[in-house]
This record gives structure tokens, sequence and C-alpha cells, in this order.
């Protein structure tokens, strides 16, 4: 365990390996309850299921914020491989293929200094560069990063910028449909809807509690068994260490966050499901599958217009975030935009715009030789 000089006389920072995990769970929750900026892949619950299971190999560490025995601030970090020679290694902020949003937990009480905190226990671990990936450029945390690394004169840039789908309830059902969606796109779906009924009756239920979450994300995690993910092995179901994080990420509910699962089904048989993790007052998609079977019928779409409806009418969260990677088709039925991108930024006191400007540029040709790479493999129909 490493201490650091605190940045203000009332906070102190330190870094921590991930065996401290069990001691700091219950301030790690107490900091997600009244945190500035709702973050779910960062609670404790979330990420713990993921470091007992798929995560169990990554060498994860944590920044951290303290005023006195309060946590105010939270980063948990990790060393990737070595970017760019000249520069050195850098720290990124630890993500996972099962989280998209690696913002950090921060006390809405004084997200600024406690932001400065973080930033001068990350600087203990590595004076180099830090990425911290899928952050809301406009979010709070973000800003509050922002003017932490300003006022130490630390250089610091955005990379891969996206637009991110968001819902919140300010309006009702019928205005969001009439008003959010194109009318060809409600007649699809009006028309879609229709001839599912032809073949019987359509449900839709959520599940919230108990041991009836918990059969509902079985049926959740069968029904994305049975297509492409299934096929390709990349399904929770497939491998048990992603079979076991989803039951201990979505059914094991704790004060930190809850888990609901929507399912559409068609003659009682499921046909669509999704589910959705909460952090404080906002709901991440974190999943969603459909049957292939009823693809021509957008049986994915028509629960997320229950979903839609649902949230609106009964209002069980203040918004709603796709939790997506890039563009989505669930871009087109939220009418809501939220900026994020990669927050990149130098530690060092040596040359460090130069030191940004080399990783930018290391970073920009990766992910345009990836993208090359996927175009390639899709015209040979090997993706």
């Amino acid at each position: 365990m490493l201490q650091i000089p605190a940045w203000r006389a009332s906070l102190r920072g330190e870094i921590v390996g991930r065996e401290t995990i069990p001691d700091l769970y219950s301030c790690w929750a107490d900091l997600c309850a009244r945190s500035v900026e709702d973050n779910v892949y960062y609670t404790p619950r979330y990420a713990r299921a993921l470091l007992n299971t798929v995560e169990r190999d990554t060498n994860v560490h944590f920044a951290l914020a303290w005023d006195g025995t309060d946590l105010v601030g939270l980063l948990p970090f990790t060393r990737p491989r070595l970017l760019v020679p000249l520069v050195g290694a850098t720290r990124q902020a630890w993500q996972s293929k099962y989280t998209y949003s690696c913002t950090p937990v921060l006390d809405r009480s004084n997200p600024d200094e406690a932001a400065g905190t973080l930033l001068d226990a990350m600087r203990t671990a590595s004076e180099h560069e830090w990425i911290i990936s899928a952050v809301n450029t406009q979010g709070p945390a973000c800003r509050a990063m922002l003017a932490a690394l300003e006022r130490g004169g630390h250089p610091g840039l955005f990379l891969n910028r996206f637009q991110r789908a968001s819902l919140e309830a300010t309006v009702s059902f019928e205005q969001h449909m009439q008003a959010g969606l194109p009318a060809k796109r409600r007649r699809d779906l009006a028309r879609n809807r229709r001839r599912l009924e032809k073949m019987g009756t359509i449900g839709h239920k959520s599940y919230t509690l108990g041991a009836e979450l918990e059969g509902a994300v079985t049926q959740f995690l069968r029904v994305e068994a049975s297509g492409w993910k299934g096929r390709s092995g990349t399904a929770l179901a497939c491998r048990e260490e992603t079979r076991q994080f989803a039951i201990d990420a979505f059914t094991k509910v704790d004060s930190s966050s809850a888990c609901r699962v929507d399912i559409l089904t068609l003659n009682d048989v499921p046909i669509a499901a999704g589910v959705i993790v909460f952090a404080g007052s906002t709901g991440f998609t974190v999943k969603c599958a459909y049957d292939e079977t009823f693809a021509s019928y957008s049986a994915g779409l028509l629960l997320e217009v229950e979903v839609i409806r649902s949230f609106l009418s009964e209002r069980w969260a203040e918004r709603l975030d796709a939790a997506t990677e890039d563009a989505h088709v669930i871009d087109s039925l939220w009418p809501g935009r939220v900026e994020v991108a990669d927050l990149l930024f130098s530690l060092s006191s040596r040359s460090p715009e130069w030191r940004l400007a080399a990783l930018q540029r290391t970073k920009n040709l990766k992910r345009t030789s990836k993208r090359a790479i996927q175009t390639l493999l899709a015209q040979f129909g090997l993706q």
C-alpha cells in the first residue's frame, strides 16, 4: 500500500491492489451512492463480479482519494502493453470486454478536489501517459478531471469521439413516439407487431427481484446463446466464467446497484430479452438479445418499445444509458445523445506535449489498421 501526500490538506490519496477489495467494499458502495456521475461498471458489485470471473488474472490496482475515513474518489487501473517505445509504458483505467465506461467515481460534494487527489495518486504509480476510456466528455466527472489536469499543468486530449444514445424521463411515451421517432419507423414497428400478433399472444414482463430475476437472467442467457453469439462462442453462456459473471453481476443485487430484466414473449415463449443494470438514478442497458427466428419482425426493437413505454410511464430511473461502443440500432429509438471519448493525458514533467502527440499518433494508426482488417475480413465473409 502506497500513501500519497494530500493534494489538499483535507484529502489523502493512495494506491492499493485488488486484494483490498473486501475491505473497500462498504465505503466503495457508499461512494457510488453519492457520486457526481453514475457509472455502473465501477460499482463494487459489477466490478467484483468481473474480477472474480473473466478478469481473475488481471493485475488491477486502485487509485483512491480519502477525506478522513470517507472514500471520495476511485479509479481502478491497469498497465497495458508498451505502446510507444520512446515514450514509455502507459497506464489505463481498467476496462474489460464488458465495461463501456471508465468514468472515475467522484464524490458529488467536492469532485474537483477528489479528482486532483486521484491524479496525485496516479502520478506516483506512473509519471507517464494515461488513458481513461469511454468517458462522457461533458459529464461532471470528466470536467472535474480536466480541471485537475489544467491546475497541474498536465496536457490532455480526446480520442475516438462518438455519440452514445441516451434517454431521459422528461416526456410521456406518446410524446416520445410522436416527436422522437420518424413516421416511417413508427409504421414499421406497428406493422411488425401486427404480424407477430397474427402468430399468437405477445407479452412483456419485467423482473427485478429474487428467484424471478434469476429465472429471467437464465432466459436471457438462453436467448443470447441461440443466436450468432452462441455460434461464434461469444455468448455469455458459452463459457463458465462469463456465465458466472452474468449471474453474479445481474442477480446478486446489493445497495449500490440493482438489475432489471425485460422479456418479450410470443405465446409465453421468450423471443427477446434485455438487461438493465442500475447505478444511482441511471439505468445502463448492458445486454440485449433476440431469437433470430423473429429477426424479420424486429423482435429486439419491439421489446425496446415496451421498455421505453414502461420507463416513461413509471419513471423507474431518471436516465437510460445505451452502453454502446459506437453507433447502434437503438439510436433510432432514443433521441438523446452523449458525447463519449477516450481521455488521454500525460503526467510526465519531461516534454509531456511531445509524448502525448507520439502516443496519439500510435493510437490513431492502431485504430486505422484495426478498421482496415475488419473491412477486409467482412469482404471475405470471415467476420
